[in-house]
């Protein structure tokens, strides 16, 4: 009796075993069959891994994190949650609001828009209309700028070309900007004082509070 009870238990542990075995074994025969990803690829699945593939196995898949340590990760989980695989995406995108002076004119702010978009449409290195989308717009009042959005592609999807492309964007927004005489906004606020208190010197309170 003793006997048998323990290879009932026995038998229960391996037949719960083998239904995860088996759940992943079915998940990967889908996750290869489908191609959902292959070596090289870029994935992301939420909660369960970030990171660069290098073997998918018929159990787990191996994926190399962004700290360079390895995720083996059970086929079941990347067949049951969403996975993001950006090593397929076409271009990669970049989307960016920048703050402009509120003292900046109506004029600058086209001669500003409109280079900027001259930059973008006639270098090769960003994805081009009806390919992909790009926008440049003056896009709204904010509390201390005046915004401008960009939104475009680079051709190149590799993460260090991708930093590149948005290296030089950068310098060719700066330099536009700065022909265009007007410069870049932050964060400010004014104080208005409506009275001081009786003896309290204007040079001392400027001296304080050099924004006054």
């Amino acid at each position: 009796g003793p006997i048998l009870a323990g290879l009932g238990l026995f038998g229960v542990a391996v037949g719960l075993g083998a239904q995860d075995l088996f759940k992943n074994l079915i998940a990967g025969m889908f996750v290869i069959g489908e191609k959902r990803f292959k070596n090289g690829d870029w994935i992301v699945a939420e909660n369960v891994v970030d990171g660069i593939v290098e073997n998918i196995g018929l159990r787990a898949t191996k994926v190399r994190r962004w700290d360079m340590a390895p995720a083996y990760v059970p086929n079941s989980k990347l067949a049951d949650n969403a996975v993001t695989n950006f090593g397929q995406m076409p271009y990669r995108r970049i989307s960016w609001t920048i703050g402009l002076e509120y003292r900046t004119t109506i004029d600058q702010l086209r001669r500003i828009r409109d280079n900027t978009e001259a930059y973008i449409l006639g270098n090769d290195d960003f994805a081009q209309p009806p390919d992909a989308l790009t926008f440049v717009r003056i896009d709204s009042f904010d509390d201390s700028s005046i915004s401008l959005m960009i939104y475009c592609f680079s051709r190149t999807t590799d993460w260090g070309g991708w930093l590149k492309v948005k290296e030089a964007l950068i310098y060719a927004i700066k330099k536009i900007v700065a022909e265009a005489g007007s410069d870049f906004a932050f964060p400010s606020r004014s104080l208005y004082v409506e009275t001081l208190p009786a003896g309290t010197e204007i040079s001392a309170l400027h001296q304080q509070m050099p924004g006054v």
